[in-house]
């Protein structure tokens, strides 16, 4: 059992061509659609990839309680909806996932 709150991160890279139709897309369809469909999601937020990073663009970042509920999430039919509309709109290719634990989180202010 990983103790921690699971986060799901997802890269992707688009040409820059597509990249408004993709965030038009990614925000007002599949971002909401993945909020509601995948059990145990928290939020999620999106970024763009100014600096440090050559490949990827884009980062998702989806939050779950536990580690267990982000993993069982991502083995679940609607991750697999999810990724299939995924692919028709945008191919199969250009992207990446990261499993990752939360070891501490501080919130100032």
């Amino acid at each position: 059992m990983q103790e921690g709150r699971g986060v799901f991160i997802v890269w992707a890279t688009i040409p820059p061509e597509k990249e408004e139709a993709f965030n038009r897309w990614y925000n007002e369809d599949h971002l909401p659609k993945t909020l509601e469909w995948l059990p145990g999601v928290k939020n999620g937020r999106r970024y763009k990839i100014i600096e440090g990073e050559e490949q990827y663009r884009y980062m998702a970042v989806y939050e779950f309680d536990s580690y267990e509920a982000m993993d069982k999430a991502t083995k679940s039919d609607q991750i697999k909806r999810l990724v299939g509309e995924y692919n028709k709109a945008w191919g199969e290719g250009g992207r990446k996932w990261l499993k990752t634990v939360e070891i501490k989180n501080l919130i100032v202010g």
